[in-house]
């Protein structure tokens, strides 16, 4: 199964069987018409059936959308990789996003003894992840692969 097409189903376990079977045919299916654009968007996932975009706006509920598109890129940048420029970050949070400080902040309150400077020489040194983004010259990480990130690396 494409990772786009999990990511959707751990949002709506319940459509699962609708994705699932091959030979199903969403529009005679008894669910809203959310869920049945979450479903023929999960189908065209995996089985390339035709998907019509603007069903994201006519026919889904509004504070499902930045999911969908977020799948769609999820699809179109690591399930098929049609699309050959990386992946667009998007931050939701600026919170989500560390910098050097917040780092070593974090890695400190796991028990770690680290500061700012030492950091930055591991940094240097390549043997920290590779920064999400540089801004002004300056790394920042996601918070989550700061969180993943351990020293026996």
């Amino acid at each position: 199964m494409k990772t786009a097409t999990e990511n959707l189903l751990k949002n709506f376990p319940n459509l699962k069987p609708y994705v699932e079977k091959e030979d199903i045919h969403p529009e005679e299916l008894a669910v809203s018409s959310h869920e049945q654009t979450i479903i023929e968007l999960a189908r065209f996932f995996e089985y390339e059936e035709p998907f019509e975009l603007k069903k994201l706006f006519s026919d889904l509920d509004p504070s499902w959308i930045p999911l969908a598109l977020e799948e769609l890129q999820t699809y179109f940048f690591e399930d098929t990789y049609l699309a050959k420029t990386p992946k667009p970050l998007i931050i939701k949070d600026p919170a989500d996003l560390l910098s050097q400080k917040g780092f070593a902040e974090n890695l400190s309150g796991r028990g770690l003894n680290m500061d700012v400077k030492k950091l930055h020489v591991y940094w240097k040194r390549g043997k920290l992840p590779k920064e999400t983004i540089m801004i002004n010259g300056k790394p920042y990480w996601l918070k989550t692969i700061v969180q993943d990130f351990t020293m026996d690396k």
